[in-house]
């Protein structure tokens, strides 16, 4: 926000947090977080708020409160609606939304930009969203990484990146923060944390599985499926060997032999899982990460193998 008001105004605006704040009564303190701002030599209080749950009457009986009575009270929010901006302009209530718009008439400052139109939260993640999100589920020490530098480790296109990051965003997984020009994506929370919250929204990676002859270009792909899970469990392994890759590279391949099971007498052929995503960036000691392991086997209604995943996700170190 100090970037985007210090090359939008030309101002140079500095936030520290209100200590007084932290002995503010219950009610004043619910859903809002206190700063003093100081920008253009004026001193104000920025109050951070949570649109959805923001209530105008109730928010200027409340600050007939406020002790101190500061003398400009300013209104920091993620997304406004144009009827929403039009009513707190009417109610000459200083607001800025980092990105979109400043209203600050005491200073003498009503900027407004194309606001961008909140995008709907999804039912389910896109197959770019959910390898992102595991890519922040699985690196604790990832706590804001740019864009262009998630599509670079993720082999992913700036667009995919972009629209993947704008679904989570709406489901309020992440936040993006603009910091000179590269957009900063942080994770709301972390590890098993995230993962919980997440889960609803999770998809099974698995698009097809098949089976193929054996080949050496097939040799270093991470090993899936009730494989991987025999691996990482207590299951007994399985006499046909199962690999995942993704479907786009798997199209790349050339000499690949489809085996109908039913028709051949050997077992020179494994079973192959085509997944929506690249499981590679996830790889974790030659098997497919945990996470999408447990989710490629949810429909699965062996009682060993739902047994074996349960044991699998209870004993995972976050």
């Amino acid at each position: 926000m100090l970037d985007y008001l210090n090359q939008t105004l030309g101002l140079e605006a500095i936030i520290t947090p209100w200590a007084e704040a932290d002995r503010f009564p219950l009610y004043l303190r619910s859903g809002k977080k206190y700063f003093l701002l100081h920008i253009g030599g004026v001193e104000c209080v920025l109050i951070e708020v949570d649109e959805k749950n923001f209530s105008l009457p109730t928010f200027r009986k409340q600050m007939t409160k406020l002790p101190g009575q500061p003398e400009h009270l300013v209104l920091r929010f993620k997304h406004l609606e144009s009827r929403q901006r039009k009513a707190l302009i009417e109610a000459h209530i200083p607001f800025i939304v980092p990105g979109s718009q400043v209203y600050l008439p005491f200073l003498g400052v009503v900027l407004q930009e194309r606001m961008k139109s909140a995008k709907a939260a999804p039912e389910k993640l896109s197959p770019a969203a959910q390898l992102i999100l595991l890519y922040l589920i699985y690196g604790p020490d990832v706590q804001s990484i740019r864009k262009v530098d998630l599509a670079k480790r993720l082999e992913l296109s700036a667009m995919n990146v972009t629209r993947a990051v704008q679904e989570l965003e709406a489901l309020e997984l992440v936040t993006v923060e603009k910091i000179g020009r590269s957009d900063y994506v942080s994770a709301v929370a972390s590890g098993k944390s995230l993962y919980e919250k997440a889960l609803p929204y999770m998809i099974d990676p698995v698009q097809k599985r098949l089976h193929v002859q054996k080949s050496d270009v097939l040799s270093e792909l991470p090993v899936a499926g009730e494989c991987a899970l025999a691996a990482l469990s207590m299951l007994n392994g399985l006499q046909i060997e199962c690999k995942a890759i993704s479907r786009k590279k798997y199209k790349e391949l050339d000499g690949i032999e489809e085996i109908d099971p039913a028709w051949t007498n050997s077992l020179d052929y494994i079973q192959l899982e085509l997944w929506k995503y690249d499981p590679q960036p996830l790889v974790d000691y030659h098997t497919v990460d945990v996470i999408s392991l447990a989710l490629s086997l949810r429909a699965n209604r062996d009682e060993r193998v739902e047994q074996a995943v349960e044991e699998m996700m209870e004993g995972y170190k976050w």
